[in-house]
């Protein structure tokens, strides 16, 4: 096999598993901010993750979703917790 093509399938296989993760994050963040007393549905949390999915695999967000884990790389190298809990941060995109 050509080792172009198994770089850009691990690539974009990783991309968008990174999606799926925000996706549950957002969903998890989301089910706090509200203080909601009921307990997290799983169904929910997979939808939530497969629309990640959706946003990071489609070209046209591309570059917002990598601005937005540039920036969120920088916020955890510099270890800034209150922006770590803000909406921005847990937000898909």
């Amino acid at each position: 096999m050509n080792y172009k093509y198994i770089i850009g399938i691990v690539s974009f296989t990783s991309w968008t598993g990174l999606g799926f993760v925000r996706g549950i994050n957002s969903y998890k963040y989301d089910h706090k901010k509200y203080e909601s007393k009921e307990p997290i549905i799983y169904t929910n949390s997979v939808i939530y993750g497969l629309f990640g999915v959706i946003m990071y695999a489609n070209p046209i967000f591309l570059p917002f979703a990598i601005c937005k884990e540039v920036y969120r790389l920088e916020v955890n190298v510099r270890n800034l917790e209150k922006e770590k809990n803000s909406s921005f941060y847990n937000d898909i995109i």
